[in-house]
């Protein structure tokens, strides 16, 4: 089978990921390394040891802050507003497929589908949480440890659980009493 672009692209991707992973590579290196391949992020933005990134298409705004050990597949868009911070082993899915119909199943026919995910000024991803293609987490929400998101939020809300719901109104003003999730 001959060497493809495709092989080539996949084979690169994963080279840079082995490198830009390692915990000898300081966070500004990392950001540095990641615009350099493409990616959109700003200079106050960091990123923690062995985040998988599967493609260029990120885009991180001011103080983003994305923790240990989270993947981000990549296959469409990922975008990050101001003061989003994701907790360790976060996973960001943009690529999926369509389901058919069980003889179109068998028989690999299913179609490849991408959606981007965005991630509002302000939203925290608590740790082991999934976040799925197509969901938009709105400005200041919180999504509670191992939530699973499928749906797209509403501002200012704590959303947990398998599917992640809502289950508290999050106060909007800075002098508010803080609470642990």
């Amino acid at each position: 089978m001959p060497f493809s672009y495709l092989k080539f692209d996949n084979l690169f991707w994963n080279l840079f990921n082995y490198f830009q992973q390692s915990i000898i590579i300081p966070k500004f290196v990392r950001s540095w390394f990641l615009l350099m391949m493409g990616c959109n992020i700003h200079r106050k933005s960091r990123i923690a040891s062995g985040v998988f990134l599967g493609s260029n298409k990120i885009q991180l705004a001011a103080s983003v802050f994305i923790n240990i050990n989270c993947f981000l597949d990549g296959c469409a868009l990922i975008s990050m507003d101001d003061g989003v911070h994701l907790g360790p082993y976060v996973k960001i899915l943009t690529g999926s497929h369509t389901i058919n119909p069980d003889v179109m199943r068998r028989s690999g026919e299913s179609k490849d589908r991408f959606l981007p995910v965005y991630i509002k000024r302000g939203s925290w991803i608590g740790m082991g949480s999934i976040i799925l293609p197509g969901v938009t987490i709105a400005e200041g929400c919180v999504v509670g440890a191992g939530s699973v998101v499928v749906h797209s939020t509403q501002s200012n809300g704590l959303y947990v659980g398998n599917p992640a719901k809502r289950i508290k109104d999050l106060p909007v003003k800075s002098n508010s009493q803080t609470d642990t999730i």
